[in-house]
């Protein structure tokens, strides 16, 4: 009898150890492969710029609707950002030192204050923190964000300077963007049109709500430049790929149609 419950004792540890084995193998097995799958996603190059978009957001509906702004308010565009995006017409992401997108180390967002000291008046000026426009607290804040977001992965991650240059020198050379008149009301196709009779090229319109959310407005107006060449700043105006905003291939913000009427506050 003793014998016997040996062999079925021994038995059982054989089958048990066979099981652990046979499980420790598969487990082994996935974890090399989901290893290999998340380096393989890791070593995938960052998406390639193929345009700039310099987004002008229009101060009286911005502060009407998105932000609680400090007077005195811009009664002109004032550049919300220059922004990297690929062919798809998405925003090239941030830098990221585990992928980096580029050989050269960006200019950490710290540096700013004495990097943009020479164009600092202009940028106070056409590039405001709308928010509290005055405080150059705030405007570095809104500038570093800008940076560290969308500078770092441009052509200049090494050069902020030349990075809001390029979108000083841009603004500045427009010196008309739309003829109609303020507390008027127009489709957003008729925006996207007389932008193109302007400038020669059409925009990319971005609508906000009023506060009681039962108008859209016109809140930004957003042009697009081709990759310049190596050593050049953004300068070939060209047409926007969606006159309405989008991402992933779907429509976004409240503006879901050309035929849409936006408020020009």
């Amino acid at each position: 009898m003793w014998s016997i419950s040996k062999y079925l004792l021994l038995a059982a540890v054989v089958v048990c150890l066979s099981v652990c084995f046979r499980l420790y193998s598969q487990l082994s097995s996935l974890n090399i492969t989901t290893l290999i799958h998340h380096q393989f996603k890791a070593s995938a190059p960052p998406p390639t710029i193929s345009f700039y978009k310099l987004s002008l957001q229009w101060p009286p509906a911005a502060c009407h609707g998105m932000y609680t702004c400090k007077p005195p308010i811009p009664s002109d565009f004032t550049i919300h950002g220059i922004w990297p995006q690929d062919s798809n017409d998405e925003p090239i992401p941030p830098y990221n030192k585990n992928n980096p997108c580029t050989l050269k180390t960006p200019t950490p967002p710290t540096d700013l204050p004495i990097k943009l000291r020479p164009i600092e008046v202009y940028l106070t000026s056409i590039w405001p923190n709308l928010v509290d426009g005055l405080n150059l607290t705030a405007n570095y804040q809104f500038w570093e964000y800008e940076w560290k977001k969308h500078g770092t992965c441009s052509d200049y991650p090494d050069d902020p300077l030349t990075y809001f240059k390029s979108a000083l020198k841009l603004r500045f050379g427009i010196k008309t963007i739309v003829r109609f008149g303020r507390r008027t009301s127009w489709t957003v196709k008729q925006v996207a049109d007389e932008v193109f009779h302007v400038l020669k090229a059409y925009p990319q319109i971005a609508c906000n709500l009023n506060p009681s959310r039962t108008q859209k407005q016109l809140w930004e107006i957003r042009l697009c430049y081709d990759r310049p060449n190596p050593g050049q700043p953004p300068h070939t105006l060209i047409n926007c790929t969606n006159i309405l905003r989008v991402s992933k291939g779907k429509i976004i913000g409240p503006c879901k149609s050309l035929s849409n009427t936006i408020f020009f506050p």
